[in-house]
Order: structure tokens, then C-alpha cells, then sequence
């Protein structure tokens, strides 16, 4: 049994808080979630979260100039080096202060951090104890005695301008120059946002919160700054000690030459407020973000507007350009409420727009196929994820309460949600429209539900009533009610003819549907989840005390139990009063679920930790942990003895203010009942950490875990495969010539891969004799496999190719090598493609012209469905054809008698121009 699951992805969070940034290649975008970061390919519409996480929520991010690396600060003052490519946290620093910005400069050599007060510069790889600390501090300038919030480079990394909550920029140099020391500019009447060179010059632009932009010109270009030594003189004042006495040196100098008032463009006057704001210089075009949802775009240095863009009415975070200027970044709100955004300012379209749910999400259920993952959350909406791209594709929200239970019809085109609204509502994931509603016949609220795998049978159990209601699939109608239990029933599954429920009476009883009668058994606590095996022969029944009992199906005989209490091993948390030992005796795991081999059971609960056990030895596995977030509540085993003062504990009080952006924000909104938008009385409080719903994919190569911080993945598909190609930079097109010269196939199909070259991919399969397929097939890599695959299914050459049977040999002998492998790597829709692949050539050789004849300079194709009613007619006008012309040689003697017979002769068919005669369906 594999165990070796790893973090892959999150599912139903795109973004909580922070700074978002762009590859720089600039197809992707990198959002933080929390205290991990999730990098979403727009390009190939393909996500992934990082494997690292920091112990706090991420609120700054820096992508290096080669785009390897990212330099990643928390909201407790963490820096983390971390390398994107294996999601590796190379080195942490930290600073014991607020990160206000960070910035790697354009020769990628140093890297200025905004540490509270202080603006400090760092070597990258200058320390002789380089592999120990790559971030070497060259100097740190006392700046402000208000936080800085923001820092900028100079093309030519000479210069650093610096904004914070004082409303003053200064300009400093990365190194000792005669022409400056600190140059300070205050023209602004809020704290500095944004503050930036412009291109190739010393000229910068600056914005304030107030919506105030500046554009400021210098006297000095690049080329102007003298080197120097400051010094401290005789009367400890800073003066500069010049390399050469006798040259002049010009003193910077900035002139105000450009104001302008960007709230007017707002759209709601001088009431808002400036949160973000970035400026691109290649394309010279600022993008402010208001924290009233709008985002203006003005053309600089002139201010012309070019658009007016509300997003949302949420607050936006934060802006960022891609390299190219193309996509613009978005990121509003926070927490559950935030959603991301990337917008094409040319074409006024979006690249992406996806928000998660506003409320927490209590249930999760992947697709019979795995393609697909449907969450319900509090706020009473069903969304449908791809499993693969992480991105929501649709959105139901005809539920007016919570969604406690989702689950798939077997075919996939179906969805059910069970709701305390009291209803259950059928979605068709063709039309997306809610085709069929299941009403109790008294008002109740639905905690669980059931579908049979014939698609007949729905069944959901009630909260109130404590009662279980069936339905029928096509009708809507209600068939039954069975009544039985004494309270509420907290768990039901269907296997067969057969119901087993479970209830808090501290009873589980298994139904027949085909005569309602139930047999009960007792169980020692109240019971808290029930499953079925998949094969239906064992029945798993959890309880309160944390018990996880095995009863054969059949004759409910007793085969065994696994005590989980121990490995919940829950964490103490901030509003509890007793002990941790003493609080761990009231939280348990809650839910369990089956692998789909039915070996392995996985358990979660009211813990940040979840397991994985044996089903035939009763052991335990594996154990995970489902976020070190100490952001949250419920991570830290005990206590912080250091947050207790006279006046109690002080993580329980709420020292968050909306109006300021720059306090960490890691709490919950709480509204008050009956509010869907916003709440002005809406208090906050930080999240405990819980898990709410644990599944399966069908494939068992991965499963999702439904907690505070969303749906996170865990795959066995995360290990890197070792790829020597990688490391050469030499594969050429005379690599592939000079590996086929040698008959050396693998290596030159492996090249041509490398290259992504279509016609020397071709060139080396067709070159591979069919004897030495299957060593070719099995010498290649997973990796190339997969990529043989996919090229295989996105090219035209396999499906316009007159070697139908030697390109299915080849994919027959990759699937028989590396079919398990690439069962849980290669996505559904490479699979899809492969199978239509198969479909389409079957069809064209049912379809295939078998029979080709000429018939006096007439050619008679026909195919081989028609053979069949065609071949006796054909038959007999061949044999008619010979009298014909006897007879009419009898007749006339002309030497042309050859050419009228074939002129008299009538084509009952009719022909094509070229002469062919043509039997079509």
C-alpha cells in the first residue's frame, strides 16, 4: 500500500491576502493562500500549490530577474528563499519586524527589504558562507519613524526610493555617491502606496492613499553619479569623502513637474481611498485600485484616462503588471471573500475570474471519472472544480441555506445537494440548470445523503424529524419513510438493496428498501459517520469516542476496531479554559472514507491532523498535518504563556481596524443571520482549524481533505522524475541525426521531444522497426511517456496518417509499459484524447474501401458497409457488359466501334470528373 501522498493542489481557494505577482515569462500568476502560494498556468490552464509553508499568512511576494526564485515575507517578519521549480524553501530569515515590501533589483544581485522602520539592502551570494546564508546584509538606512510600506529600483540599480506611513518619499543610493546621501520629497497628504521610477531615467511617479499622483524629474541620468565615502566629520555630521577633490559634483535634485487627483477618475469623488496602485514603464500606464472595487488605468506622463474597470465592491488588495504588459493581476477582498482576477486592459475581457466560497465549505465529492470536484459551503452555493486547473467552472446557488452533503449521479452529468433549506436539488452538468427538487413532505432540515449507483434511488436523512426519506431519481416522487431512530441521524450510505444509518441514539441500523424493515445493532457512543466498503461486504461505524468498528454487511458479525483517540492528538485553543488534556477528551475524528480498493481508510475530524489506516491489520499508516498556519487557531499545541497579561488572554482580542490594509488581517467575518452581503455589524475572530469532510478519487491516487483552509489535494503524483535532458543544453537537431546514424531510438525520440519538434518526433517513430517497438517503449521515461501521449492526442499526425496500424502499436506498447504510472499523472483529457483517438480510426476502418476495381477506364469504389447490397449488382453489370459489346461489333464493323460502345454504354450512377464511380451511403 502506497503512502507516500503529498500536497499537489488546493481546490476552492484562489486567494486570501497579500501581494500577487507573474512569472516572468508572464503566463502565470502567483497568489498566496494563506501561508502557501499557489501558481495558477493561464497558458495551459494547469494549477499547482508549493510544497512550503510559512508559519504565518504571506503578505509580500518577489520573483527573481531569471524568475527561479521567490522571495517570500510573512506578516510576523519571516523572509523565505524559496526556489520555484521544486517548491523548496532554500533559506529563511528572519527579521523580527513587519515586512512592509520587498524588491529584488534588475541586475538580480540585491534585494531591498522595507523592514518596519528601516530600509535594508542585501548581497545575494556575496558572503563567504554563501551556502549557508545566501542574503548577506551590505547596509541598512534609518529612514522613518513610521513603518515603510513600499520600495523601488532604478534601472541601473544605483537608487532606491522609499515611501511609508510618514508621507514622505526618500531616495537613497545602494551604494556611497557623492551626489546623495537621503534625499527626501513631501508633497503628499496620505501615506506613500506606490512610488516608482520610470524607464531608463532617475524620473519617478509617486501615489498616495488621498489619490494624489506626483511626477517627479530629476537633474541627474545614469552615468552622473559619482562614487564616494560617507563619513562622519569632526562635529558628527554625515559629509562624503570624494575620491578626486577637484571635480565638481552636481547634488541630486527632483522638481515636481505633474499632480494629479486620481479619485476623480474613481467614479465616487474624493471619498475613497488609494489601496494599490503599479505602473508599468514599457507600456508607461498606471493602474491605480480604490478601495471601493474600481480600478482606473491612466496613460503617463499626461493622465489620460484610458479605462474604468469596477471588479468588485470589495476592497482590492492588491495590483501587478505581467512583463509584457498585457494581463493585469487583481486581487480583492480577504480571506473567505477574496477572489483573483487577471484582466486584458486591450481587449477589456478576463483572463480569469475566480472567487471561492464567502462561507466555510462543509462538503466535498469528486467525480466518477476524478476529472471534477464539487464543494458546498455555508453560503449555500455548489461549485464544480477541475481537478486539474483548480479553476471553478460553474456556480449553483438555488439553495437559500447551507449545503451539508454533495454527491454525483453515476454517470457524472448529475449533481445532488442536500441543504438545511430543506431540499434537494439536481443539477445538469450539461445545461447547468437545476432540473429536479426533492421536498421533504414536512419542513426539515437535510444533514446527509445518499445516492445509489443505478441512478434510482436518492436518499437523505433528517436533522429534526430523525427520519430518512427516499426518493426516486426520475420521478422526484417520494417512495418512502423509514422511522426508526430516536435522534438525529448524523450519517447514512447505500449500498445495493441495502441502507445503513447511523444516529446519535448510539445506534446503526441497516435497511431493506424492498421491505423497509431494519436491523438494528448498538454501539457503545453516539455515532458519528457510517460507509459502506465498495464492495459492499464491511460496513466502518465511528463514534464519539473516536472508535472506528468493523461489522460484516451481511450478518452484522463484529470483525474488529481501531482506536483513533490517540492520533487525533488536537491542539488546545484559544478560547478554552481547561487543559489540553482535558479538552482532547471532547474532539474525535468525525468522518471517514474508504479507499477505492477498500484497504485503506482515511479518518479527519476536529483536529489539524488527519490518518490514513489499514483496514485488514487495524493499523495506522501515515499521519498528516493539515496546515502549520499559526495565523489560525488550533495549530499550536498549548498556549503562548507570553500573550497572557492582567487583562487575560490577548489573542482573544480583536486588534484588527478595516481601515488599515496593512494590519494582518487572518480572521473570519461572523454576520449576523439572515445578512448575504454586507454586514455593517459583522465581527471577526480567527479561524479554528477543523476538518470538515475527507474523499477519495476513484482512481486512489488521490484524495481531498475538506478543512478551514479549503480542499487541499494530496497526491502521489508530486514526486519530480529525474530528467538528464534538463541539464544539457546542447540538444540539437545533429543530437537526433547522430543517435538514428547509430540506430540509437530511444535517445533520438527522447531528443525530438526535448526539441518539441512534430516532424522529428515523426521522423523518429516511423524509423523504429515494429520488432524494436516495445524495447523503445520501455526505455523511455515517465516524463516522455507522458509527452509521447500528449503529443500523440494534440497533434494531426496520428489522426490523418495512412499507418494506422503501426502508430497503434506504439500506443499500445507505451500504455502496457507505463500504463499504471501514467494513470494518475497524465490528465483526464489526454486519456479522453486517446480514447477518441482509438474511436475515430475504428469508425474509418468499418468504414475502410475495400473493394477497387476498373471498369473499362471507370473506377468503382464502394465500402465495405454497402458491400453487402452493392457487390451483386456491381457482379452483375460486369457480367452484362461483354454481350453488350459483342453485340454491337456484330453490328458495326468502324474502327472506332470500341470508342461509341464506351459513349453508348450509360453510368447508372453517374461519375466524378476524374472517371471514378462512386458509391457513397
Amino acid at each position: 500500500m502506497d503512502t507516500t501522498f503529498k500536497l499537489s493542489n488546493y481546490i476552492g481557494t484562489v486567494y486570501r491576502d497579500g501581494q500577487v505577482t507573474f512569472t516572468r515569462d508572464g503566463d502565470s500568476v502567483i497568489s498566496p493562500i494563506g501561508n502557501k502560494l499557489s501558481i495558477f498556468d493561464l497558458k495551459n490552464n494547469v494549477a499547482r500549490t508549493l510544497d512550503f509553508g510559512c508559519k504565518f499568512n504571506i503578505k509580500r511576494v518577489s520573483i527573481s530577474t531569471t524568475g527561479s526564485h521567490l522571495l517570500v515575507a510573512d506578516e510576523r517578519g519571516d523572509v523565505h528563499f524559496v526556489k520555484i521549480s521544486t517548491g523548496a524553501s532554500i533559506f529563511n530569515y528572519r527579521s523580527n519586524a513587519v515586512i512592509g515590501d520587498l524588491k529584488y533589483s534588475p541586475k538580480g544581485t540585491r534585494v531591498a527589504v522595507c523592514r518596519d522602520h528601516d530600509l535594508q539592502i542585501f548581497n545575494l551570494g556575496k558572503s563567504r558562507n554563501y551556502t549557508i546564508t545566501p542574503l548577506h546584509l551590505s547596509r541598512t538606512y534609518k529612514l522613518s519613524s513610521e513603518r515603510l510600506r513600499c520600495v523601488n529600483w532604478s534601472d541601473d540599480s544605483n537608487l532606491l526610493v522609499a515611501g511609508g506611513e510618514d508621507r514622505v518619499l526618500r531616495v537613497v543610493g545602494s551604494k556611497d555617491f557623492q551626489n546623495l546621501f537621503i534625499h527626501p520629497l513631501s508633497s503628499h497628504k496620505g501615506s506613500i502606496v506606490h512610488c516608482q521610477f520610470m524607464k531608463g531615467t532617475y524620473d519617478m511617479i509617486s501615489v498616495c492613499k488621498r489619490g494624489i499622483a506626483n511626477v517627479w524629474t530629476c537633474n541627474l541620468t545614469p552615468g552622473d553619479l559619482k562614487k564616494g565615502v560617507w563619513k562622519k566629520n569632526e562635529e558628527g555630521v554625515d559629509d562624503v569623502e570624494m575620491e578626486d577633490d577637484e571635480s565638481k559634483v552636481d547634488k541630486i535634485f527632483f522638481e515636481k513637474t505633474k499632480k494629479y487627483w486620481l479619485t476623480e477618475s474613481s467614479g465616487s469623488g474624493k471619498s475613497v481611498d488609494v489601496t494599490a496602485a503599479q505602473y508599468n514603464k514599457d507600456i508607461k500606464i498606471l493602474a491605480t485600485a480604490f478601495n471601493n472595487g474600481v480600478i482606473v488605468l491612466h496613460e503617463i506622463p499626461t493622465f489620460a484616462l484610458i479605462h474604468n474597470l469596477r471588479i468588485s465592491e470589495m476592497r482590492i488588495q492588491t495590483v501587478e503588471w505581467n512583463l509584457s504588459g498585457d494581463w493585469l493581476a487583481i486581487g480583492c477582498g480577504k480571506g473567505s471573500t477574496a477572489q483573483l482576477v487577471v484582466w486584458e486592459w486591450q481587449t477589456e475581457s478576463y483572463v480569469m475570474k475566480q472567487q471561492g466560497h464567502s462561507l466555510r465549505i462543509t462538503t466535498a465529492e469528486y467525480s466518477p471519472d476524478g476529472a471534477l470536484i464539487a464543494t458546498g459551503a455555508e453560503d449555500g452555493k455548489v461549485k464544480i472544480w477541475n481537478s486539474r486547473s483548480s479553476f471553478c467552472t460553474v456556480t449553483f446557488d438555488e439553495h437559500t441555506s447551507g449545503v451539508t452533503c454533495v454527491k454525483w449521479a453515476q454517470s457524472g452529468r448529475a449533481i445532488l445537494s442536500a441543504s438545511l433549506d430543506g431540499t434537494i436539488r439536481a443539477h445538469d452538468l450539461k445545461r447547468y440548470r437545476n432540473f429536479r427538487t426533492f421536498v421533504c413532505p414536512e419542513p426539515t432540515q437535510l444533514a446527509t445523503l445518499a445516492v445509489d449507483k443505478a441512478g434510482d434511488l436518492v436518499v437523505a436523512g433528517a436533522k429534526e424529524v430523525f427520519n430518512i426519506y427516499i426518493w426516486s431519481f426520475e420521478s422526484g416522487h417520494l417512495l418512502d419513510i423509514l422511522s426508526g431512530h430516536e435522534s438525529a441521524v448524523s450519517a447514512i450510505d447505500i449500498h445495493g438493496n441495502h441502507i445503513v444509518s447511523g444516529s446519535w441514539d448510539r445506534t446503526i441500523k441497516v435497511w431493506t428498501i424492498v421491505d423497509s424493515q431494519a436491523e438494528t445493532v448498538e454501539v457503545s457512543h453516539e455515532t458519528l459517520d457510517v460507509k459502506f466498503s465498495p464492495a459492499g461486504d464491511v460496513i466502518a461505524v465511528l463514534t464519539s469516542d473516536g472508535v472506528i468498528t468493523f461489522f460484516e454487511a451481511k450478518e452484522m458479525l463484529n470483525l474488529g476496531t481501531i482506536d483513533t483517540k490517540l492520533d487525533t492528538d488536537p491542539s488546545r485553543g484559544s478560547r478554552d479554559t481547561i487543559t489540553r488534556q482535558s479538552a482532547a477528551k471532547t474532539k474525535t475524528f468525525t468522518r471517514i472514507r474508504f479507499s477505492p480498493n477498500g484497504n485503506m481508510i482515511l479518518a479527519g475530524g476536529e483536529s489539524n491532523n488527519f490518518c490514513m489506516y489499514s483496514v485488514p491489520d487495524r493499523l495506522i499508516l501515515k499521519k498528516w498535518k493539515i496546515t502549520e498556519n499559526r495565523s489560525l487557531d488550533g495549530v499550536v499545541l498549548d498556549f503562548n504563556r507570553r500573550n497572557f497579561t492582567e487583562f487575560g488572554n490577548m489573542q482573544l482580542v480583536d486588534t484588527s481596524d478595516e481601515d488599515e490594509d496593512d494590519e494582518p488581517n487572518n480572521k473570519m467575518a461572523i454576520k449576523l443571520p439572515g445578512t448575504k452581503n454586507f454586514d455593517l455589524g459583522e465581527r471577526r475572530s480567527r479561524p479554528e482549524v477543523n476538518i470538515y469532510e475527507v474523499t477519495f478519487c476513484p482512481t486512489g491516487r488521490r484524495f481531498a481533505v475538506c478543512s478551514t483552509e479549503g480542499v487541499a489535494v494530496y497526491s502521489l503524483n508530486t514526486l519530480s522524475i529525474f530528467d538528464p535532458f534538463q541539464l544539457d543544453s546542447e540538444t540539437t537537431d545533429k543530437v537526433i541525426d547522430r543517435a538514428l546514424g547509430n540506430n540509437d531510438y530511444a535517445t533520438a525520440l527522447m531528443a525530438a521531444l526535448r526539441l518539441n519538434k512534430s516532424d522529428r518526433i515523426t521522423e523518429c517513430i516511423e524509423a523504429t522497426g515494429v520488432t524494436q517497438i516495445p524495447l523503445v517503449a520501455g526505455s523511455l521515461s515517465t516524463l516522455y511517456a507522458e509527452r509521447l501521449l500528449k503529443w500523440m492526442v494534440e497533434g494531426n499526425v496520428m489522426s490523418s496518417t495512412d499507418q494506422v496500424h503501426f502508430y497503434m502499436i506504439w500506443l499500445r506498447a507505451v500504455l502496457q509499459v507505463h500504463g499504471m504510472q501514467l494513470k494518475g499523472i497524465v490528465d483526464v483529457a489526454t486519456l479522453t484524447g486517446v480514447q477518441q483517438l482509438v474511436a475515430l480510426h475504428q469508425e474509418h476502418i468499418k468504414k475502410l474501401l475495400v473493394i477497387s476495381f476498373l471498369a473499362n477506364n471507370v473506377h468503382i469504389i464502394f465500402r465495405a458497409n454497402q458491400a453487402k447490397f452493392s457487390l451483386g449488382w456491381i457482379t452483375r453489370i460486369r457480367k452484362s457488359k461483354p454481350s453488350n459489346k459483342a453485340k454491337e461489333a456484330s453490328e458495326d464493323d468502324d474502327e472506332d466501334s470500341d470508342l461509341s460502345d464506351e459513349e453508348g454504354w450509360e453510368n447508372p450512377l453517374g461519375s466524378d470528373e476524374e472517371g471514378s464511380l462512386i458509391i457513397d451511403e
